[in-house]
């Protein structure tokens, strides 16, 4: 089930950090409003941003879009396992580049560029340990000071991977409370058959002015947002239960299975049976 995680501005904060330390990876299917950079050490696994799947191993450094459905799923941990989370806003560093630190401007537009996600490379995720281990350990200015040279490091990787899909919901971050009332109703009732004039009512807001501001802050309309949240629960449900696959298509809000395969195989090169024979959990296990 895809879950709306509370952090950041949701508890009258800019920007949060998280540490869990000899602890599994769990799979939560979530979302929230903020973005997320994740480094996770010591643990081996896949994971999941919308609808990109990948195996992570040791050493992992992601950045997840807000409004993102995302999880991770790592083996059994070890005592060296440590997950390092940075949640942030974009308008908080927008906030900043125009009020006297122009310096973070070039930073905030290369964060408007990320759609899905970005997954670092070695080099990067291997260069930052120790800017995270200074912002676990230190406090007040010196903290934000190691959070900034994190920022500026992903920001100039070259092996960064960019995870594409629609175009990134990185605009929200609460710059429309009408855009912000109809995502959390679409993620609440994407399984369920939705039309736009429930969206606009639920945003209390007009059918035209749920679609333009769709297409402003998503670069999407209604109907392809739709499809990228129920073929990522689609995906949730093929890695992780037993499930058949026309119950999948049913229980992820598609109607005609028949469509479903179609749209899966187009957004994802594969069948769904294909997908669950890659990236089941239990088929998983033995990847190195």
């Amino acid at each position: 089930m895809l879950t709306r995680e509370m952090v950041g501005r949701t508890i009258g904060q800019n920007w949060h950090y998280v540490c869990l330390e000899h602890v599994g990876v769990p799979f939560v299917w979530h979302y929230h409003p903020e973005f997320e950079l994740t480094l996770t050490v010591g643990a081996q696994g896949t994971r999941y941003i919308g609808g990109n799947v990948a195996r992570f191993d040791n050493l992992d450094l992601a950045l997840v879009a807000p409004n993102q459905a995302h999880t991770w799923h790592s083996r059994t941990p070890s005592k060296h396992t440590r997950i390092q989370v940075v949640f942030f806003t974009l308008n908080w560093l927008r906030g900043l580049a125009e009020n006297g630190l122009p310096e973070l401007a070039a930073f905030t537009k290369w964060l408007s560029t990320v759609h899905e996600g970005v997954v670092f490379g070695p080099a990067c995720s291997q260069a930052v340990l120790a800017a995270f281990d200074l912002l676990h350990h230190q406090r007040d200015i010196a903290r934000l000071s190691s959070l900034m040279a994190i920022f500026e490091a992903i920001s100039r990787d070259k092996d960064a991977i960019q995870i594409g899909g629609l175009a990134g919901t990185n605009g929200t971050n609460g710059t429309d409370a009408r855009l912000d009332a109809a995502l959390d109703f679409l993620h609440a009732n994407y399984m369920h058959p939705i039309s736009l004039e429930a969206v606009a009512n639920a945003a209390s807001t007009s059918q035209s002015t749920i679609k333009r501001l769709l297409r402003l802050h998503l670069k999407a309309s209604m109907v392809e947002l739709l499809i990228q949240l129920r073929i990522g629960h689609a995906c949730h449900l093929l890695v992780s239960t037993e499930k058949s696959v026309g119950l999948v298509a049913s229980e992820s809000g598609f109607s005609n299975p028949g469509h479903f395969f179609a749209l899966f195989r187009h957004s994802h090169k594969m069948t769904p049976s294909e997908f669950r024979a890659r990236h089941h959990f239990k088929a998983g296990e033995n990847i190195a």
